[in-house]
């Protein structure tokens, strides 16, 4: 690990911020995204609790940056650089594995009591999900309303938009286990919004409903259910 001080930027800092101390440090470009993300959310953290007007140290300026590098910009009072050099250095002595990548499938579809219409390709993949709503609700004809497949670093963030379905979820890996943190959305014309805020963990292959919801609406009578996939091969 190298450490250098940037001096013109830091001189910018220390002029509105006395305690503020500015530094560059070098990543292992295989989890160099994940590193930079996870200290800057502890350092925004420890930075709007730090007793500011003692160390007249400004918030905002606390943050860190990835660079194209590959390096991570820190500004931070001294004594928290201290602790970032020194977590960065454990970490570096760990030799960690490149972070995985994840692919998550999402689904919404929509049922109604009644016969099951003819089948539909699309609800192919989830064809043991269904038999699992039928027993649970009993005969439903189904329809896809709408899917997004996101892929994303495990400790990041990754969003998708369009259409009918918005996603945005937070995905961490451990071995065979998934831990999701997402805020779904689904609107529907004319008068249709549904949301939900989900943490749970997935194993490796499965199919997890994550939500039932009835519609509430004269013009679409039924159950919308919220479905994601983690794929074996993923």
């Amino acid at each position: 690990m190298k450490l250098r001080t940037v001096a013109p930027l830091g001189l910018l800092l220390l002029a509105t911020t006395a305690s503020a101390d500015t530094a560059v440090y070098d990543l292992d470009a295989m989890n160099a995204k994940e590193i930079a993300e996870a200290l800057g959310r502890v350092l925004e953290a420890q930075c709007a609790v730090v007793p500011n007007t003692a160390l007249n140290v400004n918030p905002h300026m606390c943050k860190v940056e990835l660079l194209p590098t590959g390096q991570v910009l820190v500004a931070a009072p001294a004594a928290t650089q201290t602790q970032v050099a020194a977590v960065i250095k454990a970490i570096a002595a760990r030799n960690a594995t490149p972070t995985p990548r994840v692919t998550l499938q999402y689904w919404v579809i929509y049922g109604v009591p009644g016969k099951p219409t003819a089948a539909d390709d699309s609800l192919k993949p989830l064809a043991s999900v269904i038999q699992q709503l039928e027993r649970a609700h009993g005969e439903l004809a189904f329809s896809l309303e709408d899917t997004a497949r996101i892929t994303a670093q495990s400790g990041t963030g990754a969003s998708a938009a369009g259409g009918l379905l918005q996603i945005n979820e937070n995905v961490r890996v451990s071995g065979d286990s998934l831990d999701l943190a997402a805020q779904i959305s689904f609107t529907a014309p004319p008068h249709l919004t549904q949301g939900l805020h989900v943490n749970v963990t997935i194993k490796r292959g499965e199919f997890l409903v994550l939500a039932e919801r009835t519609t509430g609406e004269a013009e679409k009578p039924g159950m919308m259910f919220y479905v994601v996939h983690w794929p074996q091969d993923q």
